[in-house]
């Protein structure tokens, strides 16, 4: 039996996999199994080997049909998961060596558990921390997890992650499943340290083109959902959450609006740009 189990989606994933590979396999805590879910037919087991990489703590499935999106496939990889944990790494992000060695001890008290999530140029180059670096943890509820403006890469018991991710949605989607996993754990405990790079690429799914439009209908959709209560929310904050994805919903659509008066610049060079002037 494995202890955690890393959820991996990958699309066309060739050219930064093998990094966020290498990433897991210099982890510290070493009691892990990776599963690879592809959603495009490539083999990436095949491309490990053919770099060198051969390990049987890495697995691999497909899913259903190509490009059934990157929550398709991370409930393919849960469910060929065995770990008492779980924890979720995209195909083009990197970990800190000390990642799972500092956040296992937090999910094993409160359930839930994330580090302070790093936006990065590929180059290297750094955008900014979704919260202040700090040495000790707290905890967050779904607002804040919300309001900070970027993804959150928990490692949580197996438990609570429900149904997983849902299928309809493509974009949002993790910050619907955060949102699930804090309303049944009551809270995520946040270690504030930088271990994991979220690599802002221009072609990523956040920031290639018509990206904005494509969360344009996935806000849409979520809130749709919430008006229903369809969704897992925590204890008396279903108003404030859907407040909370307008807000999203209208930041994504300034940042629709500065990409089609010709901007450049990435979601996140975006939104620390927009934080800096506000300051």
């Amino acid at each position: 039996m494995v202890l955690i189990s890393i959820l991996m989606a990958a699309y066309h994933s060739d050219a930064t996999i093998l990094a966020a590979i290498n990433g897991v396999r210099a982890q510290i805590h070493a009691d892990w199994e990776l599963i690879i879910a592809s959603d495009c037919g490539s083999d990436y087991l095949a491309l490990c080997r053919a770099n060198g990489i051969v390990d049987e703590r890495i697995r691999m499935v497909a899913t259903s049909a190509i490009g059934s999106g990157p929550s398709a496939a991370r409930n393919a990889a849960m469910a060929a998961a065995h770990g008492d944990y779980m924890a979720i790494l995209d195909s083009d992000d990197v970990w800190l060596p000390a990642k799972l060695s500092a956040l296992l001890p937090l999910a094993m008290t409160a359930g839930l558990a994330c580090d302070n999530t790093y936006a990065v140029q590929p180059g290297g180059g750094t955008i900014a921390t979704a919260y202040p670096i700090a040495e000790a943890a707290y905890e967050i509820d779904a607002l804040t997890m919300m309001n900070s403006g970027m993804p959150h890469f928990p490692l949580f018991r197996a438990e609570l992650a429900g149904a997983g991710y849902r299928d309809d949605l493509r974009f949002a989607e993790d910050v619907v499943f955060n949102m699930e996993l804090i309303a049944r754990a009551a809270a995520m405990t946040l270690l504030p340290q930088p271990l994991t790079h979220y690599i802002q690429r221009p072609d990523s799914a956040s920031n290639g083109a018509g990206a904005w439009r494509r969360a344009e209908a996935a806000y849409e959709r979520i809130l749709a959902i919430l008006a229903r209560e369809e969704l897992a929310v925590p204890v008396g904050q279903h108003d404030r959450i859907t407040d909370a994805i307008a807000a999203k919903r209208d930041f994504n659509r300034a940042f629709g609006a500065a990409v089609e008066a010709g901007n450049t610049m990435s979601f996140q060079d975006f939104a620390a740009a927009r934080k800096r002037a506000l300051k």
